[in-house]
């Protein structure tokens, strides 16, 4: 590390500074924290990845935020902790682990449960986890050393735990339910995990003849998506008030292609008359509104696929569609009808699929015996802490989502077909007796006492993901043991997290928080925009528009990467559109702050102590207007980080730190006087410190180079507005003087003239020395004073002019003539050919016209100005 007196670095190197620094920060435990009741807590929970999953570019905009708020409170003093953890992602580390079986020639039951999971957990072990390296590669620095896995026995007891204590009070049942089926990863998930995409399709319209039909014409035609489930068929439905169909209820129809079966029509205000036909084929055991519909008229409910999808004739003859895969049953199918004459019609359908969020699959609704949690009693004390206010959202529209969900709740299933997870405290005895235990001892001591059993099986289902992370507030504070941690750290004060869970995790933590802590477990959530690319698409390795955060890290540093990207969050926003050019601008910032320290590390009076400025008499104008921003600075950004508007935070700092700062001050400091290294110092300090939360690497190598209290940033506090004088009246004039630097750069570009070419800059007698310097320095000219009785210093500033020497203006007046005399001959000559007014499209008539008095009047322009230039030098 760079120290006062030493040689510094001519250019930033991230690749070289970023791991040097945070093994360095790792190293003295600056992320750990301990419970210390006597600073006000700053807590976040940091959401699990999924320990199979690399980082991507969404981890940006959420994890960015929460590492800059974390070190931003720390600063402030606070007991601040950021807890990190792993998922152990059921079915995503199924999926992988059981890919590697198949390899090698073996099955999961081939292998047993014991020797599968002994693979699953070598698995993790070797290649699981990447994803914590990646994080520490972007500057993330949660407390490593409270690194907490979901499947650690700690987490694992209190999720059998709460398990019992839901089953016990009720909350927890056993039932057959329509479930979400994953053919490929069979399993049931949750409907917060269907993904509903929209795909084309087809609408195949196929008639049931009547019982008592003369011919197979007779009959009733029904729309649907899904004729390979017209196997499972129980009944036909129409709405009680169509007229169409009234008078065919009650009557029955033969189920197609083999009518072998009949089934009724029936009457239900749940058919929608609008869809298809109006008339609809009802399988209660393949469709959720089918299994409203069965259950509300009592209808059977045989299955009539299995959990391979395919077509099984277990609890209905199906005939010669036995065995074959859904979609090809699909194809033969709708061949038998054809050839029948049963299929009336098909048209091109586009609709939305239900699909499986983690493997894409197109989801079979099925009828299985499953584990349910009853959900209303939970949800009502969650939907209580929102609308009184011990909850909030924030963008606000995420607590009206929330509450909507909850409104609307349904059970869930937790119950999952896997092996890798949280398996079922839940045992039975051989006659189905069910015994709910946290421990198999527990489990089988009442199996004996309250059945009689002396052997019991465990179910070999597990929780669904989901359960477990719901308890993760609490679960990695220590609970159900009394913690200090516990008692110090919970609730926690904001959950950072992305909009697309909210349902998946945030409303099921307040809930199972409030059940079993009588808290809620945040009292904020902040939700993070989701990132498409630059045309507003999902980024995704198949549409080839996937950005890799880590080459982003590479190309250009972590500290750019994160700058980058919450330059590009606004609070209200649904989507970031993630644009590379953002990432190298937050490089040049970088450059721009290196070669700033550079500068001041460079002056010959040396740098004194940061955080001594001089007497406020001895202050410049310049210092006492950088002074002023800085305050301002400090307040605007605290303000920004305490409402999560990180992106307008970021545009806050790298307006001062580089267009005020570096562009204005720096260059300030060449004009005479004996304050500069001192100011210099205390702000550029100041500036880091600001800066740190969101850009950590630099501001650490800068600010270590300066002279500084303390042995890191990290540990610095966060800068103090009340230590910084403020002079408003300063502020305002050097504002002024700003706005007429910038007034007379424009008219030297406009003048064409070269960068170091001396210009005359004509300001009232009356200017203050101080300013005519600045601006001679800022202008690139010489000062010369005129009268201009009765003006204030803002106008003063205002009517300074910008004259160049007559030599040159002389030079320049002539070539201009020539070349304006030039292009209005030329006008004038082709509106005088009548072939080409003639031939030209009138609108080209006009344009030559407008642009050949364009041109004559500038000619006018600088005929009057070459004039009185000569007149003023005779």
């Amino acid at each position: 590390m760079t120290t006062p007196g030493t040689e510094f670095p001519k250019t930033y190197d991230p690749a070289a500074v970023e791991p040097r620094l945070y093994a360095a920060w790792e190293q003295r435990g600056y992320f750990h924290e301990t419970p210390d009741p006597a600073r006000p807590p700053f807590i976040i929970c940091m959401p699990p990845p999924n320990v199979t999953g690399p980082a991507h570019i969404g981890h940006g905009s959420t994890y960015t935020p929460m590492d800059a708020l974390v070190r931003y409170h720390r600063m402030l003093g606070e007991n601040a902790d950021w807890i990190p953890g792993l998922d152990h992602a059921a079915i995503a580390t199924e999926a992988v682990v059981l890919r590697e079986l198949a390899k090698e020639g073996l099955t999961r039951a081939q292998l047993g449960r014991e020797r599968y999971l002994e693979r699953a957990w070598d698995w993790t072990r070797r290649y699981g986890g990447r994803i914590v390296d990646q994080f520490r590669a972007l500057g993330f620095g949660p407390d490593w050393q409270r690194e907490r896995f979901t499947l650690d026995p700690g987490l694992s007891a209190a999720a059998c735990k709460v398990f019992v204590q839901l089953y016990r009070d009720g909350l927890i049942y056993r039932g057959k339910r329509l479930v979400n089926w994953d053919p490929k990863a069979r399993t049931t998930i949750s409907d917060a995990e269907v993904e509903h995409v929209e795909r084309d399709a087809y609408l195949w319209r196929v008639r049931y003849p009547f019982v008592d039909a003369a011919q197979e014409s007779d009959g009733i035609v029904v729309a649907t998506t899904r004729p390979e489930t017209i196997l499972g068929d129980v009944a036909i439905a129409v709405h009680p008030d169509d007229d169409r169909y009234r008078r065919f209820v009650g009557r029955f129809v033969l189920v197609p292609p083999l009518l072998d079966r009949q089934i009724p029509i029936i009457a239900d205000p749940g058919v929608e008359r609008e869809f298809g036909t109006g008339a609809v084929k009802v399988t209660p055991a393949h469709d959720a509104l089918d299994y409203e519909i069965g259950l509300r008229h009592g209808l059977s409910m045989p299955s009539i696929l299995d959990l391979d999808a395919r077509i099984t004739g277990k609890e209905m003859a199906v005939g010669p569609y036995e065995g074959l895969d859904r979609f090809e049953a699909r194809r033969q199918l709708l061949a038998d009808l054809r050839a029948r004459g049963l299929l009336a019609g098909e048209q091109a359908y586009r609709h939305a699929v239900a699909t499986s969020e983690r493997t894409g699959e197109i989801i079979e609704p099925l009828l299985s015996e499953q584990w349910f949690v009853r959900m209303q009693p939970l949800a009502e004390p969650a939907l209580a802490a929102y609308r009184d206010g011990r909850l909030r959202f924030v963008p606000e529209r995420y607590g009206r989502t929330y509450e909507r969900w909850l409104e609307n709740i349904r059970d869930w299933n937790i119950s999952r077909q896997v092996w890798w997870g949280h398996q079922l405290p839940v045992w039975y005895t051989p006659s189905g007796e069910i015994v709910v235990a946290e421990t198999e001892e527990e489990a089988a001591a009442l199996a004996l006492q309250r059945h009689g059993a002396t052997t019991i099986v465990r179910d070999p289902d597990t929780l669904d993901t989901w359960f477990s992370s719901g308890l993760w507030p609490f679960s990695i504070l220590g609970w159900p043991e009394r913690t200090a941690e516990l008692a110090h750290w919970y609730p926690s004060q904001v959950l950072v997290t992305g909009g697309e869970i909210i349902f998946l995790w945030v409303a099921r933590m307040v809930m199972l928080g409030l059940y079993t802590m009588g808290r809620i477990p945040f009292g904020e959530v902040f939700v993070t925009p989701l990132v498409f690319d630059a045309q507003g698409r999902k980024m995704s390795k198949s549409s080839g528009n996937a950005i890799d955060p880590m080459e982003l890290v590479e190309r250009y540093g972590a500290d750019a990467f994160r700058m980058g990207v919450v330059r590009q969050m606004r609070l209200e926003a649904q989507e970031v559109r993630f644009q590379e050019s953002r990432c190298e601008e937050a490089r040049n910032f970088n450059n721009k702050i290196w070669n700033a320290t550079r500068y001041i590390l460079s002056l010959p009076e040396g740098v004194p102590n940061a955080l001594r400025l001089p007497a406020t008499g001895d202050l410049l104008l310049a210092d006492r207007w950088i002074l002023t921003r800085l305050h301002d600075t400090i307040d605007e950004v605290a303000s920004l980080l305490n409402h999560y508007d990180f992106g307008n935070a970021a545009e806050a700092l790298l307006r001062f730190v580089w267009y005020e700062f570096c562009d204005w001050y720096v260059e300030a400091t060449k004009f005479p006087g004996d304050t500069r290294s001192a100011v210099l110092s205390f702000v550029w300090n100041n500036a880091m410190r600001l800066l740190h939360p969101i850009a950590p690497f630099i501001t650490e190598e800068v600010w270590l180079a300066l002279p500084h209290d303390g042995a890191s940033i990290m540990t610095a506090a966060w800068p103090d507005p009340h230590e910084v004088p403020v002079d408003r009246a300063a502020c305002s004039t050097f504002e002024a003087l700003r706005v007429a630097v910038e007034r007379l750069r424009n008219v030297r570009a406009e003048l064409r003239l070269a960068p170091k070419a001396r210009v005359r800059l004509i300001v009232a007698q009356r200017l203050p020395a101080e300013l005519a310097g600045l601006l001679e320095l800022y202008v690139g000219g010489k000062v010369v004073r005129v009268d201009a009785p009765g003006q204030a210093l803002p106008q003063m500033l205002a009517t300074v002019r910008l004259e160049a020497s007559p030599e040159f203006m002389r030079a320049r007046y002539e070539k201009d003539l020539e070349r304006l005399r030039t292009e209005v001959e030329r006008g004038r000559k082709k509106l005088a050919n009548e072939a080409f007014i003639a031939r030209a499209a009138p609108e080209v008539v006009a344009a030559q016209r407008e642009k050949l008095a364009q041109y004559e009047s500038e000619l006018d322009v600088v005929t009057a100005a070459y004039a009185k230039l000569e007149k003023d030098g005779e």
